[in-house]
């Protein structure tokens, strides 16, 4: 039988894991360093000796999971005659694992482009009238912010709550807690939007309390938790959240072009039964033959509602292959720790430069992964990529951003480069 035809068309991609002795069972501290160091190999930028990569917020290096995925998709779509359904089922496969990482059911994720339009999706569905508001922090990211205020042309008030200009006036940038908004909200307040950790502090905001505080109030509250996915454990019934948005390219690991949104099934009731984009993925009553009659369309009930009948597949075979090498042998409870460990390494060693972190400082008000180093000089990023250290410069500072292939060296290697800063006299605020 010619190749590509049989069931063995598409092995599976977990032989570089499956080499792999250590799991997600591991405990310790000194066991859960031993499973990093290992996994470290995984990423080959780590072995660059000219190259110290602290940019994962931006986008992390790739792996050999997700590029023998990769491959082996490439290798399928040369050779393989009809490699397409195996690549849907793949795409189901990945469904399903978001939603076990995040503690939901499948039928309530839906996969979109990017964050942005699983946020804008929410949006475009919560019933909202002329005279309703919204509340978002005046520090929201962009893509988030701009959803709610293009609504402002149906008369829905965009409030911004304002923290900058208490955070200049103390020098502390704080976590967002219920309280932070209960000056904002008042009757007509339809929804929250918030990000879980903020991208240009490395705030972790109470998204708990939050809900907690405001959603037996009828307030719906819309999560962007792109900046959590991957670097920290996620469960959206606990949180509370009505929905949440998030991309697969960043703590996850995909390429770009694909997202999930999750929405609590309760909340799918209340939206606009026409969802902002109607295609076969979104209707319910399709025919098998295509066939389009003239009966009234039935949308699903569930969030399969904002799906699109084609995604990128290609990203949904690399995010399958790295979501199980997430959960199965990283864990998300111990990247989470490893991350918190690296960070209290850093912590440590600016203290005694004297530069400050933006941000709490407890973990429960900060990201495991992402730190904003108080370094507002452009010398220093130019130093600092003269030196081979890659980060991201922010209005706040310098940020800092690790994933689970970092290491103690790599923090090393930075408070040496930040030490001969300080010697050739960069300011240190």
């Amino acid at each position: 039988m010619a190749p590509g035809i049989t069931e063995n068309i598409c092995p599976e991609n977990a032989s570089i894991v499956d080499t792999m002795s250590i799991t997600a069972k591991t405990k310790g501290a000194t066991a859960i360093k031993e499973k990093f160091a290992a996994f470290r190999n995984l990423v080959p930028l780590t072995s660059q000796p000219d190259v110290v990569f602290l940019n994962a917020s931006y986008a992390p290096p790739s792996n050999l999971i997700v590029h023998e995925a990769l491959t082996t998709y490439s290798y399928e779509a040369l050779r393989c005659p009809h490699p397409k359904p195996h690549w849907q089922a793949a795409a189901e496969e990945l469904r399903g694992l978001v939603a076990k990482y995040v503690n939901t059911e499948p039928t309530n994720i839906a996969f979109t482009r990017d964050t942005t339009e699983g946020l804008s999706d929410f949006i475009r569905s919560v019933p909202l009238s002329a005279g309703d508001n919204v509340v978002v922090l005046d520090t929201e990211h962009p893509n988030h912010v701009y959803g709610w205020m293009a609504l402002r042309r149906l008369g829905v008030e965009v409030r911004q709550v304002p923290t900058m200009a208490e955070a200049e006036r103390t020098g502390q940038v704080v976590a967002a807690t219920a309280d932070t908004f209960a000056p904002w909200v008042d009757g007509r307040t339809k929804a929250i939007g918030l990000s879980s950790i903020m991208f240009h502090s490395g705030q972790r905001n109470d998204v708990a309390g939050i809900c907690a505080a405001f959603r037996p109030r009828g307030i719906h509250v819309l999560l962007d938790a792109t900046q959590q996915v991957g670097f920290a454990a996620l469960d959206v019934q606990s949180l509370g959240v009505s929905a949440a948005a998030f991309s697969l390219h960043k703590g996850l690991n995909c390429p770009t072009g694909l997202a999930c949104l999750y929405v609590d099934p309760a909340v799918m009731a209340e939206f606009d039964p026409v969802p902002p984009t109607v295609g076969y993925g979104a209707v319910e009553n399709t025919r098998a033959d295509l066939l389009v009659p003239a009966d009234a369309l039935v949308y699903h009930p569930t969030a399969s509602r904002f799906d699109h009948l084609n995604i990128s597949l290609s990203a949904a075979v690399a995010g399958r292959a790295y979501l199980k090498f997430y959960l199965e042998s990283l864990g998300p409870s111990d990247v989470e720790d490893y991350l918190y460990g690296l960070g209290d390494d850093l912590r440590k060693d600016c203290a005694e430069l004297g530069i400050d972190i933006v941000g709490p400082a407890d973990r429960k008000g900060h990201a495991p992964h992402l730190y904003i180093l108080k370094l507002l000089d452009p010398a220093w990023v130019e130093l600092l990529r003269d030196r081979g250290i890659y980060v991201t410069q922010y209005r706040l500072g310098i940020r800092v951003s690790l994933g689970f292939y970092n290491n103690v060296s790599d923090i090393e290697s930075l408070t040496r480069v930040l030490r001969e800063g300080i010697s050739k006299g960069l300011p240190t605020m």
